[in-house]
């Protein structure tokens, strides 16, 4: 018997250090009160896999090329959720473009000047 809760907080009930939610129904019921913006994973095989991912467009569930040019050919059976709770609502990337997605924030802010 399966006593695994939908929604499981970082460290409990094998979670690992994010947050994890099996339904989008589970990650709304999960960050009721929170007030800051938080990462959460999702598995790929539910409903999270058929959304397409915020950063290339392609489905997060499907394979997808990790540099331009590529041939699709990575697949995640996680996917990293973003949970915007000024809006009560979440937006989805692949592992690998959610790592892009920070490094050109990174590098916007240091063409900027803002880090040294």
């Amino acid at each position: 018997m399966n006593n695994r809760p939908a929604f499981r907080s970082p460290w409990t009930h094998g979670a690992k250090a994010y947050p994890e939610a099996d339904t989008f129904e589970a990650l709304r019921e999960g960050m009721k009160r929170k007030r800051k913006t938080h990462l959460v994973h999702m598995p790929n095989d539910g409903e999270a896999g058929l959304k397409p991912c915020a950063h290339c467009g392609t489905l997060l569930g499907e394979p997808y090329a990790v540099n331009e040019g590529e041939e699709p050919s990575q697949t995640d059976k996680w996917s990293t959720w973003t949970w915007l709770p000024k809006h009560k609502a979440a937006y989805g990337q692949h592992y690998y473009c959610s790592w892009a997605t920070l490094m050109s924030d990174l590098f916007d802010a240091a063409d900027r000047g803002a880090i040294v």
